[in-house]
């Protein structure tokens, strides 16, 4: 059979132009096999040097879907190069010690009158900027009909070179249960997670790690794996960290520990076998198997207030990353929690129980690690903490503390804020508070406003939170709450009101789950939150979450439609339907 013959246009962008269209939104990144943001500024100082000095840079190969009516296109090979271009006209760094002139070209220079945009000095000569503005940038754009196109091209640029790390080459491409199931786990521990898999290239900063000079939306130091000593910055960059995951996935699923093979080095066939060993448990389950273990493990870190490493190693200050330490215990909490369906009864006693044992766990250093090995080190940990567990009464495999995955959802708001919304509670914050009807109105408008973002979309509501300080500090005046902080968010949980009202939880989720299902949302979706509305512990907290998702069609409250617009909402006016339900097509 004839290959299909996919058209290929090659040609050369000025730098203007794709500011102007960075600008715009009209590039797009698919996070399924797209890199995070990791030049560091030496490197994208070196690649800007090259414009201004005329020389030939790497084309840049872009994506064009046939039949797209928005105009964008999806970035296959040539982020970082694409965001070293933007942001330096963004002023975000220097080169040669001066920065681009926002006056150069008409477009920054209104972004800079309006504000949006400000000049850093000292400031790079008129001609040099000049001479960046108008440099041919060569970009190869191909028009796809279907996703697999573009996987597959993906997988063909990077599966030779140097660039990727080797967990990002065995990812490449790879889009099966295995590989996706490593992709979400990674990206919700170092807390770079999106709630699409398609973000515009203007909000990965909010969504990679602060590397140096470059001031990113998420500091590497407090990433987990830093954070706790399991992982350096630079392993971070490698990423070592889907690496480590992808071994303990592999490991999870599993019918022995000490049974499976190393991933680095495995043969195709090895990757298959895992992937339909992950299937088989369910991809969804083996990522709630996965979260249940490490927020437990959190929890106990945080209880005993300190990191992995000087919990295991408090006489040790500033050594070695120690990756095969954390499986150990990872891996013996996930056999007690997962395998053996107990829950913890005396944390302190678990926290007592790992106290300076790192140098009683046995851990092969170098090369492969054994089977035999790893499986003795999950055995004496679980030896160690077993005492402090006990059998669960009421096991549920959804059950989960929501310390990870809230803090997740706190994250994606800053790249998607139509799509979420927090408030403080259900009270009303006045001298004789009670339910706040209105509020709550307000509440469900928005759900019906987030169901109208598009069809199948996600969002929530989430209520415990405030993004406001002053509102926190005014639950904490009145109720005597001491928040916690997070990413600029106060967690302010939903107890004290319950008590207040003299309701326990239950029976407050129970009044509000009862005031959706007599509310005015239109069918599907007053059942849908209905039934999908979460009580959900972070840390001491307890928060509702009101899930949403875009219906087949678009959605009423009070017989009124409604959308929004950032973090407003407005009524849709009926010279505005038309574009409404046109996302629902």
């Amino acid at each position: 059979m004839a290959a299909i013959q996919q058209e290929l246009v090659v040609r050369g962008e000025q730098v203007e132009r794709i500011f102007i269209n960075y600008v715009d939104k009209k590039y797009l990144v698919n996070r399924r096999y797209q890199r995070k943001l990791i030049w560091t500024i030496e490197e994208k100082q070196s690649f800007i040097d090259s414009i201004i000095n005329g020389f030939p840079i790497p084309i840049i190969l872009l994506a064009d879907q046939k039949g797209s009516q928005d105009g964008s296109l999806e970035i296959i090979d040539g982020m970082q190069r694409m965001d070293a271009i933007t942001s330096f006209i963004n002023n975000d760094f220097p080169v040669n010690d001066a920065y681009f002139d926002l006056n150069t070209f008409a477009t920054t220079k209104d972004m800079l009158d309006r504000g949006v945009l400000a000049q850093r000095e000292p400031v790079m000569s008129r001609s040099e900027c000049l001479s960046i503005s108008s440099y041919p940038v060569p970009l190869s754009i191909y028009e796809f009909a279907d996703g697999g196109a573009v996987d597959e091209v993906f997988r063909r640029i990077n599966s030779g070179g140097r660039q990727l790390s080797r967990q990002e080459l065995r990812v490449a491409g790879a889009t099966n249960a295995f590989a996706d199931c490593v992709r979400v786990v990674s990206s919700r521990i170092r807390g770079d997670t999106s709630s699409s898999n398609s973000l515009y290239l203007n909000a990965m900063k909010e969504i990679s790690i602060t590397n140096k000079e470059l001031s990113y939306g998420i500091n590497a130091d407090d990433v987990f794996w830093v954070k706790n000593g399991v992982l350096t910055k630079d392993n971070l960059r490698q990423s070592r960290d889907e690496e480590l995951i992808a071994d303990i996935i592999s490991y999870m699923i599993s019918d022995d520990y000490g049974a499976t093979v190393p991933l680095e080095g495995a043969s195709l066939e090895r990757f298959e076998a895992i992937d339909q060993a992950v299937r088989r448990r369910n991809p969804d389950l083996v990522d709630l198997d996965y979260q249940r273990t490490h927020d437990a493990l959190v929890l106990i870190l945080a209880q005993a207030d300190l990191s992995f490493y000087s919990l295991l190693f408090p006489e040790i200050n500033g050594g070695n990353p120690v990756p095969r330490y954390f499986q150990a215990v990872f891996l013996a909490l996930h056999d007690l929690i997962v395998r053996k369906g107990m829950v913890v009864a005396d944390r302190a006693g678990v926290i007592n129980g790992l106290r300076n044992r790192g140098k009683h766990i046995v851990i092969q250093e170098g090369g492969r690690w054994g089977a035999e090995n790893r499986a003795s080190a999950v055995n004496s940990v679980v030896g160690m903490i077993q005492q402090y567990f006990e059998q669960d009464a009421n096991p549920d495999p959804a059950k989960v503390h929501w310390v990870t995955k809230l803090q997740n959802l706190l994250t994606n708001s800053k790249t998607e804020q139509a799509a979420y919304d927090f408030k403080q509670g259900f009270l009303e914050l006045s001298k004789n508070p009670t339910f706040d009807e209105q509020s709550f109105s307000k509440i469900l408008e928005t759900c019906a406003a987030i169901s109208n973002i598009q069809q199948g979309h996600k969002g929530y509501v989430i209520v415990g939170v405030s993004d406001k300080l002053e509102t926190a500090l005014r639950v904490k005046a009145m109720f005597g709450v001491e928040p916690i902080l997070f990413g600029g968010f106060q967690v302010t949980g939903v107890e004290h009101e319950a008590g207040f009202v003299n309701k326990n939880l239950d029976q407050l989720f129970q009044m509000v789950t009862d005031k959706i299902r007599g509310s005015e949302l239109s069918e599907p979706l007053r059942s849908y939150i209905s039934s999908h509305m979460k009580c959900v512990s972070y840390f001491d907290k307890t928060v509702f979450v009101f899930e949403v998702k875009g219906q087949e069609k678009p959605s009423l409250y009070k017989k009124r439609y409604f959308e929004r617009q950032g973090t407003q909402v407005f009524e849709v006016e009926p010279e505005n339907f038309s574009s409404l339900f046109s996302r629902f097509n």
